[in-house]
């Protein structure tokens, strides 16, 4: 058994995008808004320019399914980044795009100020604009994107990650998150969050419930006993996690296996516990077992601007199909075809 864990990529960008200053990103030739010779430079536009359109999906199409595939614990998306091609982690826990320096380190960039996370480390960030991103037929142009080193992330799974593909690139559609069938289906829909395809077959969920955003964050109410407690929800998390701070009486309902180190994005570590949550409901739906990580998320509540008492991660999404729509601020969920019981 291993003592050394990683949880979700979301502590590598806790501060991503509160902090962005308005600097302009000069292009080399006055004549050219893009420097072709040199990916990521812009005329006379601020950043600020950029992030009203970065997020804004384009492609001719109503609905699309884009197919996962898995690194552990981890989802991926095949995508090309301008003249790169590999694989995006699949991170609603990261509130902007991210991208692998390694990959993009020609880029002209911006260093940002940052934070810290679980482990109080942090590297470095800064700031690029990226040309063109494609994933399955859809494109997005002119994203703005932080830059930090995932080497770690590609030496533990031995894959190419160029970054995480975050939770704002998709807020424009009805998500449809099939773990257990690796599939991330979005739908356009209109200005009520209803969907513009209205041939796709109706998926029955169990329950709808509020869905909130912070900071570009997705938070739950889940109770615990007869607690109720605010969750993040992550897909880039390879466990649930619980606040070291929650109640003894919701501390009682986790059985703890073992105590280990968790590992962090700058190569910092901290001392957790790793248990097994079983009494996590959500929606009158009780959720079984799902392995969680006990440790403290002051700087995440700090982050976010309300307490975070836990994470959901991997465990939580093999359970079931979950539908998210952020026009109607709903999640729903179905234990429907395939789903985890």
């Amino acid at each position: 058994m291993k003592t050394q864990s990683t949880l979700s990529p979301w502590h590598y960008v806790v501060f991503c995008l509160l902090m962005i200053t308005a600097i302009s990103l000069k292009a080399l030739h006055a004549d050219n808004p893009v420097t072709k010779s040199l990916p990521g430079v812009y005329t006379n536009l601020s950043i600020f320019d950029f992030l009203s359109r970065n997020n804004e999906p384009l492609g001719d199409f109503q609905s699309i399914t884009i197919p996962l595939k898995r690194a552990g614990r981890l989802f991926l998306i095949e995508a090309r980044i301008d003249d790169q091609v590999g694989n995006l982690i699949f991170d609603t826990g990261a509130s902007g795009l991210v991208l692998n320096k390694t990959y993009f380190r020609k880029y002209v960039s911006n260093e940002k100020p940052t934070g810290g996370g679980i482990t109080g480390v942090f590297n470095k960030i800064s700031t690029i604009v990226v040309r063109r991103i494609d994933i399955s037929g859809m494109y997005y142009e002119n994203v703005v994107a932080d830059i930090t080193d995932l080497g770690h992330i590609e030496n533990r799974r031995g894959v190419k990650i160029l970054g995480l593909f975050s939770l704002n690139m998709i807020t424009n559609f009805e998500v449809v998150f099939d773990a257990n069938n690796s599939e991330l289906q979005l739908n356009r829909i209109d200005k009520l969050g209803n969907r513009l395809n209205h041939s796709l077959p109706e998926i029955k969920f169990s329950f709808v419930q509020k869905l909130e955003t912070q900071h570009n964050i997705m938070i739950i109410k889940g109770r615990i006993g007869d607690k109720m407690m605010n969750f993040c929800l992550d897909t880039g998390a390879e466990s649930n996690v619980i606040s070291s701070s929650v109640s003894r009486k919701v501390m009682n309902t986790v059985q703890i296996n073992r105590r280990s180190g968790l590992g962090g994005a700058g190569g910092g570590s901290v001392d957790v516990l790793y248990g097994t949550m079983k009494e996590f409901e959500f929606g009158d739906h009780q959720f079984g077992s799902m392995e969680t990580v006990i440790t403290n998320l002051d700087a995440m509540s700090e982050a976010y601007g309300c307490v975070i008492d836990g994470m959901l991660g991997y465990d939580f999404w093999q359970k079931g199909i979950f539908c998210l729509n952020f026009a109607k601020h709903e999640i729903s969920f179905s234990t429907g075809k395939g789903a985890a019981k």
